[in-house]
């Protein structure tokens, strides 16, 4: 298990699931992604254009089946083998909700990051929120607020959630 540092939030509200959905990825912001979980296939398109802003939220909406394109295959799919379903303390500072899904995810071992850092929107400089694992079962990973006492990373500064 190694450490993760996000470098964009896609937000969702998938029209089957009562809660919001988070896809954490460590690449650039994909213009689409393909959901297959919670029983089904379901397609996001980015509602914003151009770069991904360090921080700020993605957001995406669903789009019918129909109306995706059929040549152009989605940017990221998420799948329940390539991602860990996460709870994450303190959610609402981070995600906007208080119970939100939050995919992470895995290694090349199938393992959960044992750290995960997220952006939080800065003019001046990068910084995170910063979470470790607690416990992984077969259903969901939970992370906790990681102990001020942890090295910062570099490039940036850790910013600990107020709630």
């Amino acid at each position: 298990m190694g450490d993760m540092t996000a470098t964009a939030v896609l937000m969702m509200l998938p029209r089957r699931a009562r809660t919001p959905v988070a896809v954490l990825v460590d690449g650039p912001v994909p213009s689409s992604l393909r959901l297959d979980v919670f029983g089904g296939r379901d397609l996001f398109v980015r509602m914003r254009r151009g770069p991904g802003v360090h921080g700020l939220a993605e957001p995406y909406r669903e789009l019918p089946r129909d109306d995706f394109p059929v040549e152009s295959e989605p940017a990221v799919v998420v799948t329940a083998d390539g991602y860990a379903q996460g709870r994450f303390a303190c959610s609402a500072s981070v995600f906007g909700a208080s119970d939100v899904v939050v995919f992470v995810p895995l290694d090349a071992d199938a393992e959960a990051p044992a750290r995960v850092r997220i952006p939080i929107p800065s003019l001046d400089r990068p910084s995170w929120h910063e979470y470790e694992l607690v416990t992984r079962t077969r259903m969901e990973c939970r992370y906790r607020v990681a102990d001020r006492d942890e090295p910062v990373p570099t490039g940036g500064s850790r910013a600990l959630s107020a709630l």
